[in-house]
């Protein structure tokens, strides 16, 4: 059971209905057997009752999540701050608007990449029936033809034939090679060597380092809404944030806010928020009021992660669109040319 771990949308949906019950006044250990009798799915079910039995056993809620293990540490943590304040029912609100901007993310990243991929593979398919089938059949007709447009017309043929097949072999090597990176993706150690490689990659560079602050503001804005320590709040955050760049610059803000007073000129100084929201998280901080301006922060970069992603993805598409184009021309020249070489000759 401790290896199954829930997704982000199952999580935003457990957060939701945890509020739900602590809202309606029943108990947490009741809420959690009625939550039991409604999953249909054994796995999800069994957790359920094992948070049920953990409960039944004057255990906290808290410590009833992390025994599951199905459950992130930084949620389990949350929770438990949560109950020390008497604010669990916030903090449950704001581990679900977390999770569910989490799962907004995760799916229109997997767009980005996957309408792309699946427009080269489709693209890749027509190419290997060009070269592979269709060609041929045109280089036996001019070798059997006797015209002497036929010979050359026969080199051009195999030509377009020899190009076409190096650029298939190659996309089929590419295609393997996503497929076997996808596979080592699930890994631990893949995960950490593929964001470490988005981060310094120049074309993915400003993607990672926007998703990595929006995922930052996000888990603040829950941590501070429940009333936590800036600097408890900062260090927490290292759970959720993989950028290594932005880490360094976290705890470089943790060790000055043992002496320094104010959180957000802290932030602005490490340039992790910079312009005008450095500046208004600054006068909010002094106002007293920045959990309210980390939130308006928060939806302000989902918008430019949004803009973001739309622009990445459009660029994908053309550069594949446009390499791919150009190839099948290539090749589709390779076979009309010759054609109509041999047509002027006939005639």
């Amino acid at each position: 059971m401790g290896k199954y771990q829930f997704s982000s949308e199952e999580l935003a949906g457990f957060c939701e209905q945890v509020c739900i019950v602590l809202k309606s006044g029943i108990g947490l250990e009741e809420g959690m057997y009625m939550l039991a009798e409604e999953i249909e799915e054994k796995r999800s079910k069994q957790i359920m009752k094992d948070v049920e039995q953990s409960l039944g056993k004057n255990e906290s809620f808290a410590q009833a999540l992390k025994q599951t293990k199905a459950f992130p540490p930084y949620l389990c943590n949350m929770v438990e701050i949560g109950e020390t304040s008497g604010k669990l029912d916030e903090v449950m609100a704001g581990l679900q608007q977390y999770y569910t901007r989490d799962h907004i993310m995760k799916s229109s990243i997997r767009n980005v990449v996957s309408y792309p991929l699946f427009l080269f593979f489709m693209i890749s398919v027509i190419l290997a029936a060009l070269v592979g089938w269709i060609m041929p059949m045109f280089q036996n007709v001019f070798d059997n033809l006797n015209v002497d447009a036929a010979s050359s017309s026969s080199k051009i043929m195999k030509f377009g034939i020899g190009v076409g097949t190096t650029v298939s072999i190659l996309a089929a090597c590419l295609i393997l090679f996503i497929l076997a990176g996808t596979l080592w993706y699930q890994t631990e150690a893949g995960k950490q060597k593929v964001h470490g490689f988005v981060t310094v990659c120049p074309f993915t560079k400003k993607t990672a380092d926007l998703l990595a602050k929006g995922k930052l503001i996000a888990s603040l804005s829950v941590m501070l809404s429940s009333g936590m320590e800036a600097k408890e709040s900062l260090e927490m955050a290292e759970q959720v944030v993989e950028h290594n760049g932005l880490k360094k610059k976290m705890q470089a803000c943790v060790q000055r806010l043992e002496t320094e007073a104010h959180f957000a000129e802290t932030l602005r100084d490490e340039n992790i928020f910079t312009g005008m929201q450095g500046r208004m998280l600054a006068l909010a901080d002094k106002a007293g009021v920045l959990d309210e301006a980390m939130d308006t922060v928060r939806t302000s970069c989902d918008e430019e992660i949004g803009e973001q992603l739309t622009s990445l993805c459009s660029k994908l598409e053309t550069t594949l669109v446009v390499a791919l184009s150009l190839v099948i021309g290539g090749v589709l020249i390779a076979v009309m040319f010759p054609l109509v070489s041999i047509i002027t000759s006939i005639g």
